[in-house]
């Protein structure tokens, strides 16, 4: 592997070019004082001290202090790997109280003081947006259906939103003229079924023709019918908790029931 490789591997630690420089120059070479770092690499000595800050502070280099003054040296490679164990303790952690940070910053957001909002959306990357939106649900999404998502947006895209669905344990409520309970031909999504329930109506109790799903404090409205692929999601809390209360409305009265 050359040297430019080393270089591009070691920034990967989130190093920049000159502080990679030179840790891999110290490594190869030895200890050296600061002036013979900016004379062996041509980098102005003020910024050789401030890379090497940074780098003392993520223990990749150390000084060393004689009677001939200090001195730096690279530290063992092996201090990548507790970089990494870092980086991945402190990753953990964010993702342990991102739940929590995102609940209290939604509630903190513009939106939720908004009197009414409509946001639009057209075509395959609206609609597809509009369906990843849903997945910012707090609990539930509760939905009036019409068709599939794999005839939204296709099925890699609705894979993928059925996935992370699961992952972040939302379950999806249906009432659709169309159903097929218990037997999820469209899906390759193991314990779909566990997030996923639905209800058929009959057209004549409720004809469903565009797709109107509820969540958090949004109503989203999404219509693909003779090629029109057109969205809105309507932000208030007032409406939202309307819709909310007209599916379970119908989700009694569909009850159960298979086509």
């Amino acid at each position: 592997m050359n040297k430019q490789n080393y270089l591009t591997q070691i920034q990967e630690f989130g190093l920049d070019e000159v502080e990679a420089l030179i840790y891999f120059h110290l490594l190869q070479n030895g200890k050296q004082t600061p002036l013979e770092l900016s004379r062996a690499l041509n980098i102005d000595r003020s910024k050789i001290y401030r890379s090497v800050e940074k780098l003392t502070k993520m223990r990749l280099i150390q000084d060393l202090y004689a009677r001939w003054g200090k001195k730096l040296q690279a530290v063992d490679p092996q201090s990548f790997a507790l970089i990494l164990q870092e980086e991945k303790e402190k990753l953990d952690t964010k993702i342990q109280t991102l739940p929590l940070l995102i609940s209290q910053l939604s509630n903190l957001s513009s939106y939720t003081r908004n009197e009414f909002e409509i946001k639009h959306y057209r075509g395959q990357e609206g609609l597809r947006q509009m369906l990843w939106n849903q997945l910012s649900a707090k609990r539930d999404i509760v939905a009036f259906s019409y068709r599939n998502r794999n005839d939204i947006v296709g099925k890699k895209y609705a894979e993928k939103i059925r996935q992370t669905q699961v992952d972040r344990k939302i379950t999806l409520y249906e009432v659709e003229n169309e159903t097929d309970q218990n037997d999820y031909w469209y899906t390759d999504v193991k314990n779909w079924g566990k997030f996923y329930k639905s209800r058929y109506i009959s057209p004549k109790v409720l004809k469903i023709k565009q797709h109107i799903a509820v969540f958090n404090q949004t109503v989203a409205i999404i219509n693909w019918f003779d090629g029109e692929e057109v969205g809105l999601e309507i932000v208030n809390a007032t409406y939202a908790e309307t819709q909310l209360q007209l599916f379970w409305k119908f989700w009694e009265i569909a009850g159960k029931s298979t086509k």
